[in-house]
């Protein structure tokens, strides 16, 4: 029995670290996963970018929470091959979680309603402690596409909005930054600023509330402001895409942008979805 799974990036309006509570819009770069379910055993590849990637804790943890949530004992073959760099921001684990779920479901012929998907990714993403919120709004983004604001205290989506396709500029530094160095991180004295932010989106305001978003935790975290300010003086929206490294903007002049943030890193053009 074989399955096929498919789920997306995104980049942060509001990061939960803070409060509990965030939001996050989903991008066009993509994590795919094909499986082959067998008697027992897990083995398989993870390429991202081209490249290998050797850690398989994510896989691990999807495949029991699958086994436990349907009753059904296997092995896999797995292949996941993903655009989305690991250890920038831009939810990599959240894509592999949802892409690989929704290939054993797949596989195993089970139908899966997209929340409870994104429900069941979040608790394998706790259990391989690749996240330190839950990441339910990243998830959720990630799989659902659009604006994404929810409770990650309570798995718990408050809204969804669609958006337009407009184009997104992504700035990746090449240093890395895992989630799980930030453990024991006390984000509190940012917290009150952030849940206004986070307020400030529930109400439409997403855009201001994601550059507030940004600037917060990149002071915080002690990265260059430089990319959003940048970005500001050229009329774009920018912000912080999770704990970073990488930076994203929205603009109507992408490869003006993109040029001026080169000397920054890398820069990509894409797509809000």
């Amino acid at each position: 029995m074989r399955g096929y799974g498919r789920a997306g990036s995104a980049v942060t309006v509001i990061n939960a670290f803070a409060t509990g509570r965030g939001a996050a819009l989903g991008i066009d770069l993509w994590t795919e996963a094909r499986v082959k379910l067998r008697g027992e055993g897990i083995s398989g590849s993870i390429t991202v970018r081209g490249r290998d990637y050797r850690d398989f804790r994510l896989v691990n943890a999807v495949v029991e929470v699958v086994r436990r949530s349907t009753g059904e004992e296997f092995g896999v073959e797995f292949e996941i091959s993903s655009e989305i760099p690991v250890g920038k921001g831009l939810k990599s684990s959240s894509a592999a979680a949802n892409a690989l779920l929704l290939a054993l479901y797949d596989a195993l012929g089970v139908e899966i309603g997209p929340l409870q998907a994104v429900k069941l990714g979040v608790e394998a993403a706790r259990e391989a402690g690749v996240t330190i919120t839950g990441a339910f709004d990243d998830a959720s983004a990630s799989l659902l596409g659009g604006l994404c604001i929810t409770d990650n205290r309570r798995d718990e989506l408050l809204m969804r909005a669609d958006v337009d396709p407009e184009p997104v500029v992504l700035l990746i530094p090449g240093e890395t930054l895992m989630t799980s160095h930030l453990s024991g991180v006390d984000f509190s004295p940012i917290a009150p600023y952030i849940e206004k932010a986070f307020e400030m989106a529930l109400r439409g305001e997403w855009r201001k509330a994601l550059v507030i978003n940004g600037l917060l935790y990149a002071s915080f975290l002690g990265h260059s402001t430089g990319p959003i300010g940048t970005a500001l003086r050229l009329g774009a929206v920018a912000g912080l895409s999770g704990k970073g490294p990488a930076f994203f903007a929205l603009t109507d002049e992408p490869e003006r942008l993109a040029q001026e943030w080169e000397r920054f890193g890398k820069v990509e053009i894409t797509s809000l979805r």
